[in-house]
């Protein structure tokens, strides 16, 4: 890889490699942090797909206009041509500027704290920020995308040759109907261009102070609940947790789920509608990915049982403890 950064660098005012190393991070694209003559950076090669680079111009808009407006993005390098993307050999490439610090600590409540206050950060930020294409790339967390990732993974898993697999299936087919239930009482819910992958692994802190947040290439327009109810989903799961099987490591939390709410709040309050709805996002954003990494890891494994009862057990937390979800969201508005 070390003759293809080189070749990389001849686009840019970067100086001459002199080190480089592999990130092992994200599911999608490959990354290196990269040592030049000038500085450190940080390399990111996007996968070839078409529409990507219209994709990335509005990501790279997104990033600019909130480094405009204070926000900890990172910085984004241009090259010679004067662009932040660089197109070779049908691949995409850009440069980011390397922001040195420390990874979140789940032991330390002011970075829990932190971590909420910069999500409302960001989600002021964003006000009033909508390009067309993010605008269009759909939304996740419904009960549409729940059932159609279910039916994709009962094709892949041939769930109709295995009577046990199929009651699961049918039990989870039956949390999906009383999700779009729940749904269709929702009123209007606030909108903006979320994030989209607001987790421990994009932010760097330096102290208590957190002076990045990384990767936006989940961003997209969506309900701000359902980013906030992904994040609380991430930041009051126990770790470790009980659950082997599936993306998510357990039920939540208490004294996080309450702290994170608050500390946003302090900042960006949410709306009553959005507070009794999040119950339904916790569940929704559950029940999505813990089918959509099933059916991503490939042929059925022979641990499908227990997988699928693991996803069902996690909705019926979400179900069972809706009421005191709810009442925690509405308590953080009125403090």
């Amino acid at each position: 890889m070390e003759g293809t950064l080189e070749h990389i660098l001849t686009h840019y005012r970067l100086g001459r490699l002199t080190h480089a190393q592999r990130v092992e991070q994200g599911f999608v694209n490959e990354n290196w942090a990269m040592t030049t003559t000038r500085g450190r950076f940080f390399v990111k090669r996007h996968p070839p797909r078409q529409g990507q680079a219209t994709l990335i111009r509005a990501q790279h808009k997104l990033i600019e206009h909130l480094r405009h407006r204070g926000f900890p993005a990172p910085t984004l390098v241009r090259g010679l041509d004067g662009q932040t993307l660089l197109l070779l050999d049908d691949l995409c490439y850009e440069i980011q500027e390397y922001i040195a610090g420390e990874p979140y600590d789940y032991e330390r409540p002011t970075h829990l704290e932190q971590a909420a206050l910069t999500l409302a950060m960001y989600h002021s930020c964003v006000e009033g920020f909508a390009p067309s294409i993010l605008c269009h790339l759909g939304q996740l967390y419904t009960p549409r995308t729940v059932r159609e990732t279910l039916n994709r993974l009962t094709k892949a898993w041939q769930v109709d040759l295995d009577p046990a697999l199929a009651g699961l299936v049918r039990n989870l087919e039956a949390r999906a109907e009383k999700l779009a239930t729940s749904f269709s009482r929702h009123g209007a819910l606030s909108h903006l261009v979320i994030h989209g992958d607001y987790y421990a692994d994009n932010l760097i802190f330096r102290g208590d102070t957190v002076v990045g947040v990384v990767d936006y290439d989940k961003a997209r327009w969506e309900r701000r609940v359902a980013e906030l109810a992904e994040a609380l989903i991430y930041f009051s799961a126990p770790r470790p947790g009980h659950m082997r099987h599936i993306v998510y490591p357990g039920f939540l939390q208490w004294a996080p789920f309450h702290r994170f709410l608050e500390a946003y709040n302090y900042t960006r309050t949410l709306e009553k509608e959005e507070a009794q709805a999040l119950p339904d996002y916790i569940g929704a954003v559950w029940l999505f990915w813990s089918l959509r990494r099933l059916l991503e890891g490939g042929p059925r494994p022979d641990h499908a049982p227990e997988a699928l009862q693991e996803a069902i057990a996690l909705i019926d937390w979400a179900e069972g403890n809706a009421g005191q979800m709810a009442q925690a969201a509405v308590s953080a508005i009125l403090r």
